[in-house]
């Protein structure tokens, strides 16, 4: 294994992964017109706000400031199958970008967050999908120590 591989990602390497990310979330038949909604045309803001948001998640950078379940919380028509998607297509994503020790370090909080979103959103009732739990269950490994970058 590339030493390189086992270090936390640059700045520049988070706003690949999430420009391509919401490439394919764009491109896709189930969450593409939902995206489009939401978003409509402030695609580029919403796309520096995703890239501040990971880079503060990932890299501790606190350069994300909002709320996330407040955002979410304002969009209509959102089910759980959007979810599924989502997080199927991230998890895609962030396993094609990165070493699989680095990818983790996006999946996992990936998966709480949603979790925490669909209970907000659907209600305490809502069952999370066991598909979802064991995807979680198997990030929840030892995890490896990865360096920093020097600056």
């Amino acid at each position: 294994m590339i030493e390189a591989q086992r270090m936390l990602p640059s700045e520049e390497q988070i706003a690949v992964f999430v420009d391509r990310f919401y490439g394919n979330v764009r491109a896709d038949a189930v969450l593409g017109p939902v995206f489009a909604r939401a978003i409509g045309g402030e695609w580029d803001a919403h796309l520096a706000r995703m890239t501040d948001f990971w880079s503060s998640i990932v890299l501790g950078s606190k350069r994300y400031q909002g709320h996330v379940m407040a955002r979410h919380m304002e969009l209509a028509g959102v089910e759980g199958r959007h979810f599924e998607r989502w997080i199927e297509l991230f998890v895609a994503t962030a396993d094609d970008a990165f070493h699989p020790d680095v990818a983790a370090e996006f999946v996992r909080p990936a998966l709480r967050i949603a979790n925490s979103l669909q209970l907000g959103m659907f209600g305490w009732d809502y069952e999370i999908p066991a598909a979802q739990h064991a995807l979680l269950k198997s990030y929840l490994m030892p995890r490896p120590k990865l360096r920093t970058r020097s600056a």
